[in-house]
């Protein structure tokens, strides 16, 4: 028994030990651990969004600004059984239809713990009403933010791009660590490229409050930091002037019936305002467009691929930088400049411009192919000069200048087994321009077009051999480059900066839509350094030549002189080039692209159409309206014109 009491009485000990150990553990060695956590358990913290900067333009005209908005929001975790009842009773005060407010819950750019937005610009009746029964609208919460206002609507929508959650990525990515899942963003445009600049700094809001969460008031505050504002070169007035020349001829375009294909189908295109010696860009306009404003709420998956699927020939895409296309004859100049210099033809030579142009072949050799390549007439031109050849877009006579790359610079197999190397002077001529590499413009998702040469060509046979069954590069790869087709594809931005530097007498301009970021406080966070170190391979001579031979493109018998009839060229000096594009099985692509000065201001506009017929019957009409307005002419209207390239 008294071993019993002793036990007892040595764990009653222990535990008192224990305790008072315990004690003194959490009241002095821990003490001000627990003192901090008790202050932050009696804290709130409340962010405040940073209003975002604007978007000017060049002139200070407002792209971009923000307005407040009333946005409902669901957070799908709070929901539990009751959401069809919730989005019942919303869809009757919203007047939007239940299944659209369910699809739009389950946008799968939200991650699941993240309120959605799913209406935005709420009446205040329907936010007070929510409010004030919020028991009925479980996870449901009525906030009053800071969205984007476009004073100018759709226009210039691809270069200021829009708004979107956070991706899962860029959450991944080091330079976005300040951000949390669930944040807006820029996603595309200027807003995605100049997001560090526009997003500003977040505030905070500090509350007390007590064990059951009632706030006992206000014990800090810091306050957000507004973003800067962003200026670019674009001019308000001439973007609005590109958006609706390319739509207004893209919509003539489609009375015109081209041949036995019937009506032209043009339902894409792009056009472009650049400066040739600052490589600001004026204007960049991209159709279909769509509207950003759209993105202030969520999309429904079904709804985002009904706005900007397939169905509405994908308006998200900026064809300016992202579309890749064959040039057609607007690659000629370039082509004609590289065949000066490599002696292959001569400014004082006259050529041959006949309906159709055959390869040289072993006549020796019965069984030898002879290929055969059509100009875009049937008709027999005569003989010509290179000048005029530019001017008239003969095929004929470009042709046989591929050939002799071929025939010059390309070695036979004895030759290569002997070591003689193959050299590809029009690839890099072609290059030297710009073309096959992107133009380091200041926006997102640029592509960078393609010089085909044989080891491309092999590449791309041994990744898709089906696609591509020819690994080997023939005379025929290099007679179809001369006029803009084969394996070729630009960019209108890369066709814009080529000719920007052919009229900027070889030097080459990075082009940009940034001017400068100013900060609140209006000091210049940034601006954009000009870079036109870079000079074409080609003699200037030879440049000069090029650029003068495409004043006649619109005038006699130049591809464009109808679409042109009646422009007053004493008053404005105007270069340029028709092209026809084939893509079969498509309608024939329209380009037209050119060089004007007058009054001091001088221009490049590139346009293409795409499914819009020949050069002279979309694009050029569209060119014309773009320079009438740029230099204040009056306007001609959009005609039928005989398809020439």
């Amino acid at each position: 028994m008294g071993l019993r009491v002793k036990v007892l009485a040595a764990l009653v000990l222990a535990m008192f030990a224990t305790l008072t150990t315990r004690l003194w553990f959490l009241q002095v060695l821990a003490a001000e651990q627990y003192k901090a956590e008790a202050k932050d358990n009696a804290v709130r913290l409340i962010e405040v969004p940073a209003p975002r900067g604007v978007i000017k333009d060049v002139n200070g005209t407002l792209l971009v600004q923000n307005r407040g908005s009333v946005v409902i929001t669901i957070n799908r975790q709070e929901l539990g059984d009751q959401t069809e009842r919730v989005l019942f009773d919303l869809s009757e005060l919203l007047d939007i239809p239940a299944d659209e407010l369910g699809a739009r819950l389950d946008d799968p750019r939200y991650y699941v713990f993240s309120p959605i937005p799913v209406a935005t610009d709420v009446p205040k009746r329907v936010a007070y009403y929510i409010e004030e029964h919020r028991e009925l609208f479980p996870g449901v919460d009525v906030l009053s933010e800071p969205v984007r206002r476009y004073p100018l609507g759709s226009a210039g929508a691809h270069v200021l791009g829009y708004l979107g959650q956070i991706s899962e990525d860029k959450l991944k990515d080091p330079g976005f660590a300040d951000y949390s899942p669930g944040d807006v963003i820029g996603v595309s445009g200027i807003e995605g490229i100049y997001e560090r600049y526009l997003a500003g700094t977040r505030g905070l809001v500090k509350y007390r409050v007590n064990s059951t969460g009632e706030n006992l008031g206000l014990i800090g505050r810091q306050r957000p930091v507004a973003g800067d504002d962003v200026w670019l070169t674009l001019d308000a007035g001439t973007q609005e002037l590109a958006e609706q020349s390319l739509r207004a001829g893209i919509d003539y375009a489609r009375t015109i019936v081209e041949s036995d294909s019937g009506y032209l189908r043009a339902n894409g295109g792009a056009a472009i305002v650049l400066d040739p010696q600052t490589g600001a860009i004026e204007a960049m306009a991209s159709y279909p467009t769509f509207d950003p404003a759209l993105f202030t709420r969520g999309f429904s998956e079904r709804e985002f691929d009904r706005r900007f699927g397939a169905g509405h020939s994908y308006p998200l895409v900026n064809r300016a930088i992202q579309g890749q296309y064959p040039p057609g004859s607007t690659y000629k100049p370039f082509v004609a400049a590289s065949a000066l210099q490599r002696d292959i033809v001569t400014t004082g030579q006259s050529y041959p411009c006949p309906p159709s142009w055959t390869v040289p072949f072993d006549e020796s050799d019965p069984e030898a192919m002879q290929y055969v390549f059509n100009n875009w007439t049937t008709a027999d031109l005569g003989y010509m000069n290179l000048s005029t050849a530019l001017a008239r877009s003969c095929d004929t006579v470009f042709y046989p200048m591929g050939y002799r790359y071929w025939d010059t610079f390309y070695v036979n197999d004895d030759e290569a087994a002997n070591g003689v190397e193959s050299h590809e002077p029009l690839q890099h001529d072609l290059g030297s321009f710009g073309f096959g590499a992107q133009t380091r413009v200041d926006l997102p998702y640029e592509q960078d077009g393609r010089v085909p040469d044989a080891e491309w060509k092999q590449s791309i046979h041994d990744q898709y051999p089906e696609s591509f069954p020819e690994g080997q590069w023939f005379p025929g790869d290099f007679i179809l480059m001369t006029i803009g087709q084969g394996d070729t594809l630009v960019t209108p931005l890369q066709l814009a900066t080529a000719y920007g530097a052919l009229e900027n007498d070889g030097k080459e301009c990075v082009p940009h839509v940034l001017d400068r970021v100013v900060a609140p406080d209006d000091t210049i966070v940034r601006r954009f350094r000009q870079n036109c170190r870079k000079h074409v391979r080609i003699d200037d001579r030879y440049l000069r030549y090029v650029r003068d031979a495409l004043t006649g493109t619109m005038t006699g018998s130049g591809t464009a002189a109808s679409a042109f009839a009646g422009f007053p060229f004493g008053d404005v000096w105007v270069a340029g080039k028709t092209g026809t594009a084939e893509v079969p099985p498509k309608q024939d692509y329209s380009w037209f692209a050119a060089m004007t000065a007058a009054g001091g201001q001088e221009h490049v506009v590139v346009v293409l159409v795409e499914q819009g017929g020949h050069g002279a019957t979309t694009a050029a009409p569209i060119a014309r309206h773009i320079i009438e307005g740029l230099y204040g002419l009056d306007f001609s209207q959009f005609t039928e014109v005989a398809g020439t390239d």
